[in-house]
C-alpha cells in the first residue's frame, strides 16, 4: 500500500481570463489509497479532509510525482506528472498571488 501523497490540483476556471492572465487556480491535495470498501487499494484526493472520487472534482486536473502518474489516471482522475521538485517550486511561485473568495482557502493563481 502506498503512503500518502502531496499534489496539486489546477483547476481550470474563468478567472484567469477576468484578469488577463494565462493560467489556472491551483491548490494542494492528498492523494491517500482506500483501506476499505469498493475501492479497495486505489488512489483517491483528499481536499480539506474529504475524499474526491475522479467525478466529484470541478474540471481540471492533478499534478502528480510521475511513479503513481498511472495509477491515478487508472482510478479515472485526469492528471499530468510533475515532479515532487516542480511541485514545491511551482507552489512557491505561485504563493503570493491568492485567490479571492475562491471556495479553497489555500487556492493560488499559477501561471504559466
Amino acid at each position: 500500500m502506498n503512503k500518502d501523497v502531496k499534489a496539486i490540483f489546477s483547476e481550470f476556471d474563468a478567472y484567469c481570463g477576468t484578469v488577463n492572465r494565462n493560467g489556472c487556480i491551483s491548490y494542494p491535495v492528498t492523494i491517500t489509497w482506500t483501506m476499505t470498501g469498493a475501492h479497495y487499494g486505489k488512489p483517491v484526493v483528499m481536499i480539506l479532509g474529504e475524499p474526491r472520487r475522479a467525478g466529484d472534482l470541478p474540471p481540471g486536473e492533478l499534478q502528480v510525482p510521475p511513479k503513481i502518474l498511472l495509477e491515478v489516471r487508472q482510478a479515472g482522475y485526469g492528471a499530468q506528472p510533475l515532479s515532487m521538485e516542480e511541485i514545491k517550486e511551482y507552489w512557491r511561485e505561485a504563493r503570493l498571488l491568492s485567490i479571492k473568495n475562491h471556495w479553497h482557502p489555500e487556492a493560488r493563481l499559477v501561471q504559466y
